[in-house]
């Protein structure tokens, strides 16, 4: 039984699941293939990172409860959700959320090294190198979880102060709508963060400034996969009432989907890596885990020459 066990959250070496021209051709159809090889994988993963979330899990749940029997009445007025916010009730669960979202920064090295080898379609010991991956990452993963909840914390204060002065005077929408803007962009490096700390050794400061670069340089496909990680919630909440809705969402996210958001974060990592880091690290190999792009040259050749040779008997 303990071998059965061992097996299950380690995983066992083994050959290559591909011959060279049977490996995927882009990061999207690699993408798939770790979901389909490591379905169950992703599930014992995403149980483990939800070990580290807890705190923020019963945080976010006892905050609900309020809301709910304080603030929202049947109908669920405007009015009722305005003084939500005017009571410093949301600033008040914002500030709870930071220290919550610093553990959960914690378990995300972890759960990123794992995931990184996944899209990657790398072996992985899943237990042994979620563990090892914190043990060397700890102190960035805390300080980037830290940071995580200070900005929305940061988010929360400003879109109030601002609001309240733009009633007077419009052009306060600016550093309103800036701080957004900011915002928005913090939470699109994140998408490289985790990616990158686990990866390369670098300072904590020169991961922030890369991920920057980068976020900005691919700002429509940031924004693209941002936003993809949203599609299933916002999905459900248009289709489905809201109570049973609420009931999946909480259930997709406890077993799987903190899993597929890691690892839709990871093969986009992966792939801007090997577009503007990889190059110019001496040593470094790009397209990992996919088909060398020569053999798709190779494969055109033989096609042409296998059109021409039945031209030919025609």
């Amino acid at each position: 039984m303990s071998g059965l066990f061992n097996t299950y959250f380690y995983g066992k070496a083994g050959q290559g699941d591909f011959t060279p021209d049977q490996m995927p051709k882009n990061r999207l159809e690699l993408f798939f293939t770790a979901v389909k090889g490591q379905f169950g994988k992703l599930i014992s993963l995403n149980l483990l990172y939800v070990v580290f979330c807890i705190p923020m899990i019963f945080w976010i749940a006892l905050n609900a409860m309020v809301i709910m029997n304080q603030y929202v009445s049947d109908t669920g007025t405007v009015a009722e959700m305005n003084s939500f916010v005017n009571d410093g009730y949301l600033a008040m669960f914002i500030i709870g959320m930071i220290p919550c979202l610093t553990l959960a920064g914690l378990g995300s090295t972890g759960q990123m090294y794992v995931l990184r080898n996944w899209a990657r379609d790398q072996h992985s010991f899943m237990m042994s190198d979620f563990k090892d991956s914190i043990k060397t990452n700890w102190k960035q993963g805390l300080l980037l979880g830290f940071i995580n909840g200070l900005s929305l914390l940061i988010l929360t204060v400003c879109w109030m102060f601002y609001g309240q002065l733009a009633q007077s005077n419009v052009l306060f929408l600016v550093p309103q709508a800036l701080v957004v803007v900011l915002t928005v962009v913090w939470w699109m490096m994140n998408m490289l963060t985790y990616p990158m700390i686990v990866t390369y050794e670098m300072r904590f400061r020169d991961v922030v400034r890369n991920c920057a670069l980068i976020a900005v340089a691919r700002l429509p496909w940031s924004v693209l996969f941002l936003l993809l990680t949203f599609v299933l919630p916002i999905a459900l909440v248009l289709l489905i009432p809201y109570v049973l809705c609420l009931v999946i969402v909480v259930l997709y996210y406890l077993i799987i989907g903190f899993s597929i958001t890691g690892l839709i974060y990871a093969s986009y990592a992966t792939a801007c890596f090997d577009k503007y880091l990889n190059p110019r690290i001496e040593g470094a190999k790009v397209r990992v885990g996919m088909r060398d792009s020569s053999m798709d040259a190779l494969d055109e050749a033989d096609e042409e020459e296998v059109r021409k040779e039945i031209e030919s008997m025609k």
